[in-house]
């Protein structure tokens, strides 16, 4: 059994296949657009794809040039209701299986989708034998360093969805990189050739940050002596990466929704529009959804940045990946320096894996380049790294030690319990002599007399 998926605008045709080719034990899915078939197959990929030559959107042409640059691996039959020999040739030079023309019968459908999904199943050994070394290239081309379960669910995902042009939300705590996913994003795209631009919408005030993305013309208001080019429109082609989208002004919300409803830009003061070309990845530290139910956020703006959202883990979700990242910036900064500093002490690595990081990535990014600005031999050790994480480490053993001191007197004294109070037999119970039983007793605070008395008459421990 295969997962197909029909893309055609058709109803009565996509119903008349979807039944044929379920009597076949096959799962299929149906959709109308190009938009939607995209999501689809980054969502679930299928094994097949059954598209209209003429769908809403760009038609099976697009979506094969999609599908290859996403690399989405599934085969591909066009089809078409007016065809001609030029357009199946052009299907299959853009890498078709095979090209359909309607009304097609059923047993036509069957044999040209059992071939198409037996081809496409062909090279699957040697895309598993390739899969490490792309995995690699993947790593260098974008940046992103670490090997926990969660970073290569990510990888993966950005993986697959830098071949649409949809907008994305990445949304994760400071520091924890989203920028570097936007940036990976685009390096994987069709627009890698062209201009990344990254912009802080908190970083300006409402006018002035309606002019950095849109422009404005000389007069516009003060200070404009002369005209200026948007991001927008200066990104044409390219990538936009808006950080920081909650702190946006409601006024400003209404403005880039418009943009992303039409594609089109006016600078301040101008009365003309100009259609760009541009992919949004836009970015937050917030939870959207709050900032929607506060109405302190558009909910139909929300929707259209969330096309694709993205979250990226803290760095305390995924200690695996610290001695990947540290030795990763230990590598930039020593070479950065010009000093040999080539590894971390075991016991500095330590403090850095168990450390709890609030401000992820980014703060340790600065430990490191502190500990090999520091560091007067080959390796970065303790006393090279800020004081804070020494403070803390000693903080949390001295709450371990309490801790264990805690469950220690508990279990003294519901074993005291347990046997009246009589020491002797406690201390045979919990296998100590009575001598440091009665030790422990007075390092807890407890004083006994001999007489009977309950855990809730105790004094409790104070440390």
């Amino acid at each position: 059994m295969a997962r197909i998926l029909i893309v055609d605008g058709e109803a009565s045709f996509a119903r008349a296949a979807a039944s044929t080719l379920h009597l076949q034990g096959h799962e299929v899915v149906s959709c109308r657009s190009l938009e939607e078939a995209l999501r689809a197959c980054i969502s679930s990929p299928p094994q097949l794809v059954l598209a209209d030559l003429r769908i809403d959107g760009g038609g099976a042409f697009e979506l094969l040039d999609r599908l290859r640059t996403a690399r989405i691996g599934c085969g591909v039959v066009v089809t078409t209701s007016a065809g001609s020999i030029e357009s199946a040739v052009e299907a299959i030079q853009r890498g078709a299986a095979n090209y359909l023309r309607k009304p097609i019968e059923s047993a036509d459908l069957v044999s040209v989708v059992e071939d198409a999904l037996a081809r496409a199943q062909g090279p699957a050994i040697e895309r598993q034998t390739a899969a490490v070394q792309e995995k690699d290239d993947l790593r260098a081309l974008t940046g992103i360093v670490g090997s926990s379960q969660s970073m290569e669910n990510l990888l993966r995902l950005v993986e697959k969805i830098a071949g649409t042009d949809s907008s994305v939300l990445i949304t994760g705590e400071t520091g924890v990189g989203k920028e570097l996913i936007g940036r990976a994003i685009h390096r994987l795209s069709r627009r890698a050739d062209r201009v990344f631009c990254a912009v802080n919408s908190a970083a300006f005030p409402e006018t002035l940050l309606e002019s950095e993305l849109f422009g404005h013309r000389r007069g516009a208001f003060t200070g404009a002596t002369g005209n200026k080019k948007g991001l927008f429109e200066f990104a044409h082609e390219g990538t936009v990466f808006l950080d920081e989208v909650a702190e946006m002004p409601l006024s400003m919300q209404v403005k880039l929704l418009r943009f992303l409803q039409t594609g089109e830009v006016r600078p301040v003061g101008d009365e003309t529009t100009r259609y760009v070309d541009v992919r949004l990845v836009a970015a937050t530290n917030k939870v959207l959804e709050r900032e929607v139910a506060s109405g302190a956020f558009r909910e139909d703006l929300y929707y259209r940045l969330a096309v694709i959202p993205i979250h990226v883990p803290p760095l305390r979700e995924r200690p695996e990946d610290i001695r990947a990242l540290s030795n990763h910036f230990l590598r930039r900064f020593a070479q950065r320096a010009g000093k040999a500093v080539s590894g971390i002490a075991e016991d500095a690595m330590d403090l850095l894996v168990g450390y709890a990081w609030p401000g992820n990535v980014r703060q340790l990014e600065n430990s490191i380049e502190r500990g090999v600005a520091l560091c007067q031999g080959l390796e970065i050790q303790v006393e090279d790294l800020p004081v804070r994480l020494k403070e803390e480490s000693l903080v949390r053993e001295g709450e371990t030690i309490q801790s264990l001191q805690v469950m220690e007197r508990s279990h003294i004294l519901t074993t005291l319990e347990q046997v009246d109070w009589n020491r002797k037999r406690a201390a045979a119970l919990l296998q100590i002599s009575t001598t440091t039983l009665w030790r422990r007793l007075k390092e807890f605070g407890i004083e006994t007399d001999g007489s009977r008395r309950s855990a809730s008459n105790v004094p409790s421990l104070s440390r």
